[in-house]
């Protein structure tokens, strides 16, 4: 089998590549937003999003045409997206409290 595609030359051969890169995905957001009460939740996002991708360019590299992954993978993203929006604006995912003011990144602030 020949593939030229560089995604898939470079996520597709190997599950460890992508499930290693969504979990270093997963640490950077949190580590850069770790002052937020959503940074963990969003650096789950955020690696399953990395996740999926890999899985898409795994099965290109089986030989799964691209016509029926990524219609796939866009229903699910758009699912989970959905599905997060109603829970926010229904209420059953409420803002986290302020415990303590932020510190401000302006010198002299």
């Amino acid at each position: 089998m020949h593939i030229t595609e560089p995604a898939i030359q470079v996520l597709g051969f190997t599950p460890v590549i992508p499930a290693a890169a969504g979990y270093l995905a997963r640490k950077g957001v949190c580590r850069s937003l770790r002052g937020w009460s959503y940074a963990p939740l969003l650096g789950r996002l955020v690696a399953a999003i990395v996740w999926g991708c890999g899985a898409a360019a795994s099965l290109t590299a089986f030989g799964i045409p691209v016509a029926i992954t990524v219609p796939i993978a866009a229903t699910v993203l758009t699912v989970v997206v959905l599905g997060l929006a109603t829970a926010f604006a229904g209420g059953l995912i409420r803002p986290a409290p302020v415990s303590a003011p932020r510190p401000s990144l302006l010198v002299g602030g």
